[in-house]
């Protein structure tokens, strides 16, 4: 599994998002939002090769459109169609 945060850094441990990939628990986490911002320049997070870290802009969300999606694409999934708005790693968005 992935993990994605671009909601609000002080609601995850930052430390235990390390250890699960170094565990396996997680493929990889794309990180928008840190307790502490600007993330640290000391922090392991930079450097770890299953971590992206974004400039806090992932995007304007309203709580309806979010909602929305959700459940489209849990729909989606359930059908074992197509997700909405899909991650494409080779081409880095």
């Amino acid at each position: 599994p992935l993990f994605f945060n671009v909601g609000r850094g002080d609601v995850v441990a930052e430390a235990e998002i390390l250890r699960a990939l170094e565990a396996g628990f997680l493929r990889g986490a794309v990180l928008d939002v840190f307790a502490d911002e600007p993330l640290a320049a000391t922090s392991p997070l930079w450097r770890h090769a299953c971590v992206t870290v974004t400039p806090h802009v992932a995007a304007l969300s309203r709580p309806d459109d979010v909602a929305d999606v959700f459940a489209r694409n849990l729909e989606r999934f359930l059908e074992g169609g197509d997700l909405l708005y899909g991650v494409d790693w080779g081409k880095g968005y």
